[in-house]
């Protein structure tokens, strides 16, 4: 009797075992990117459904529904493209595109055998999906782009594709700033994650609008969700279509808010874009040095350098986690040029900056003004910040607000603010009068 009621419990489990197994739904590796983790407790049925509905609410957000043209680019086996299918109905399309034939064929066959004809499996290439011009309402690409070797060409071919207004979404890793600097060719057959920051100034400057960070309708929190826009008004791609105004006169500029007779021997500059051209009047102002702290939050290599003003030569330094790691030295000014927008590592970069600041030397902020409240991410991707935010941060980070400077141009603001020397310190220099 005992023998019959332990062999029946072994049949039972090992019937509950493969039932499980039977009913268990595989997760799609969509084939250039690693799928990502399963949360603790989560099937991979609970999983494909929770990114369904996270798709469908992405769709819902931006008014892609009936009738609308998608291309799923690097679509694997097609999770997501059955679920633009169903969106789209049979009056819509879906371009279900990858970069390998056999890949292609199995999207091929599984369209046939569901007889779904709004799937249109294409055979792309690594720099171009090959989209018919101005067709595609939503191009999608979920964990692809940390494998793309040449993102500027790519980014352009979707702008062409893209009918004007039309979107571009990427989901990848990861947040805030680049963790691994390899060189772009080593990303096509192995795999490292790319950075948010990476993906918004590459799209900016091949022509895309940043639309939004919408993290609320996606179902996993550690991936970054980036919106971007084909503007319904521009010709081509190729350049930001949103820049920053022109600043009309670098030196009478820097003379405009530069205290008269201000000597700043040994000065940082963390500057980019056209405010560059503001180095080389500054420094001829206050007779000084001058080093260039490059942004780890702008940079996409580790050797990248933005281009100094012709005739200008300076000591270049990357930040590592936000450390500027600018050497034994002190620092007289710092100029942040059209650069505070983007930090991720604020805290940090303005600690390393207040220790090695001199009691009485001077923090000047030129940026480009946000006209609504913006979280620091958002910040960051729509290339401006408020007077607020800087003035709170600098607060935090020690510094004391001094004053607010002449509009370089109609779109900036300028701030200074002074590291006080604490009581009963001696001072290398008195404070600078008010620009």
């Amino acid at each position: 009797m005992r023998t019959r009621t332990i062999t029946s419990l072994i049949l039972t489990a090992w019937l509950l075992v493969a039932w499980y197994a039977g009913h268990v739904v595989a997760g799609d590796d969509p084939g250039q990117g690693k799928p990502a983790p399963q949360k603790k407790g989560e099937s991979d049925a609970s999983q494909a459904r929770n990114r369904e509905a996270a798709v469908k609410a992405l769709l819902a957000r931006l008014k892609i529904g009936d009738g609308a043209t998608i291309a799923d680019i690097g679509a694997g086996k097609g999770q997501d493209t059955w679920v633009f299918a169903q969106v789209v109905g049979p009056s819509g399309t879906v371009y279900a595109e990858e970069i390998t034939k056999d890949l292609v064929d199995g999207l091929k066959k599984k369209a046939t055998e569901d007889g779904v004809a709004q799937v249109r499996p294409v055979l792309g290439k690594t720099d171009d999906p090959q989209l018919p011009p101005d067709s595609t309402d939503l191009a999608f690409m979920h964990h692809v782009y940390h494998h793309v070797t040449k993102p500027r060409e790519l980014l352009r071919a979707i702008w062409r594709g893209l009918k004007p207004g039309g979107y571009l979404v990427i989901v990848d890793r990861n947040r805030g700033v680049l963790r691994e600097w390899v060189d772009r060719e080593q990303r096509g057959n192995k795999h490292f994650w790319i950075a948010e920051t990476t993906v918004v100034r590459e799209a900016r400057e091949e022509g895309f609008a940043f639309h939004g960070c919408p993290d609320d309708v996606w179902q996993e929190k550690d991936p970054f969700l980036l919106i971007f826009q084909r503007p319904r008004d521009t010709k081509e791609p190729g350049s930001d279509p949103d820049p920053f105004q022109p600043i009309s006169s670098p030196e009478d500029a820097a003379r405009s808010f530069l205290p008269d007779g201000a000597r700043y021997p040994r000065t940082a500059f963390v500057a980019l874009g056209e405010a560059r051209q503001l180095i080389a009047p500054i420094l001829k102002s206050v007779s000084g040095e001058g080093v260039d702290v490059v942004l780890e939050e702008w940079a996409t290599q580790k050797d990248e350098r933005p281009p100094l003003p012709e005739g200008l030569s300076l000591p270049a330094f990357l930040t590592q986690k936000g450390d500027p790691q600018l050497g034994p030295e002190p620092i007289d000014a710092v100029f942040f040029l059209d650069s505070y927008h983007l930090l991720f590592n604020g805290d940090t970069l303005l600690a390393k900056l207040h220790e090695k600041l001199v009691p009485g030397g001077c923090v000047f902020v030129l940026d480009r003004e946000a006209t609504v409240p913006l979280s620091r991410r958002e910040a960051s991707h729509r290339r401006m910040i408020s007077q607020d935010t800087v003035t709170q941060e600098m607060a935090k980070a020690g510094f004391t607000f001094q004053a607010a400077g002449p509009k370089l141009a109609p779109d900036r603001f300028l701030l200074s603010f002074v590291k006080l020397p604490a009581v009963g310190a001696p001072t290398s220099q008195d404070p600078p009068p008010a620009p």
